[in-house]
């Protein structure tokens, strides 16, 4: 089995710095692949495209800074999670620390940077995003499982209403009380089925995609909500025919619902509906 090293985006403007802390870390024997950024700009580059485990910050770069650069992280929707320690000579007061947290660093260290600081700060943070990132796993794995079991459960519902539907038809103007209490009972299938398969399931994505829809309606506020739950459910990554089930609808009508909402999300042609929405 091939041990898995963790990788480490260290940004600051003075190359003795970086070097100085992949120092600590080679005499040390810790296994890390070291990537390097002289300022927030570049390393927000770096970030997007390596998505590193952890990266230790300095607060005062040129073009732009450390509390911008973590801003822009958490802006965006794969590197949200990634846990980023700040690391100043200048900004040390109280009042600075509680900025530096409140942009989203997850620790704070001051410069000239101790070896056993590091160390501990380094190994405290990645044991938190380990077990938080397990977290955010299982509750993906049970998104897709509920997914599923909605998908499976609707069918047989509507498999049922069919069925229902079709002994009602049957017993046409045959027996009108029969034919109320039918045509009572699939209307209250098919409504329970939609309000309750709907609410568990928003239930479960809510928990890990919490903003979602929030930040979606600051930038699209006109969506409404049958358009909310068609990109739910495409942020979830559901095909066409899972979704049709799920809401009660063909496969022809979520095709043209697509191409509705990709019209009010101003997508152009070359762009990927999922992939545009998983950055909410």
């Amino acid at each position: 089995m091939v041990k898995q090293h963790n990788r480490l985006l260290i940004v600051d403007d003075n190359p003795y710095v970086i070097n100085k802390i992949i120092d600590m870390f080679n005499k040390r024997n810790q296994d890390f692949e070291f990537f390097q950024a002289n300022n927030g700009e570049f390393a927000l580059k770096i970030a997007e495209a390596e998505l590193p485990d952890l990266i230790i910050t300095d607060w005062d770069m040129p073009i732009v800074n450390g509390i911008q650069l973590i801003r822009n992280l958490k802006s965006i929707e794969k590197t949200k999670n990634i846990p980023i320690i700040m690391a100043t000579a200048v900004m040390k007061s109280s009042d600075d620390l509680k900025t530096a947290l409140g942009a989203g660093a997850v620790d704070y260290i001051r410069k000239p940077i101790e070896q056993i600081e590091l160390f501990a700060r380094v190994t405290s943070v990645l044991r938190i995003a380990s077990y938080n990132k397990m977290i955010i796993e299982n509750k993906n794995n049970e998104i897709a499982e509920n997914a599923l079991m909605l998908y499976r459960n609707n069918k047989f519902n509507t498999h049922l209403i069919k069925k229902l539907t079709e002994l009602k038809d049957a017993n046409s103007c045959k027996d009108k009380n029969i034919d109320n209490i039918l045509e009572y009972i699939i209307n209250n299938i098919t409504e329970k089925v939609k309000q309750d398969s709907w609410q568990k399931f928003e239930l479960t994505f809510s928990s890990v995609h919490i903003n979602f829809k929030k930040n979606l309606l600051s930038e699209f506020p006109e969506l409404t909500n049958t358009e909310l739950r068609l990109a739910t459910l495409l942020r979830s990554d559901m095909k066409t025919k899972e979704i049709a089930s799920i809401l009660f609808q063909n496969p022809e009508s979520i095709k043209v619902a697509r191409s509705r909402l990709r019209k009010k999300l101003n997508l152009s042609t070359d762009q990927n509906l999922t992939v545009f929405l998983s950055s909410f």
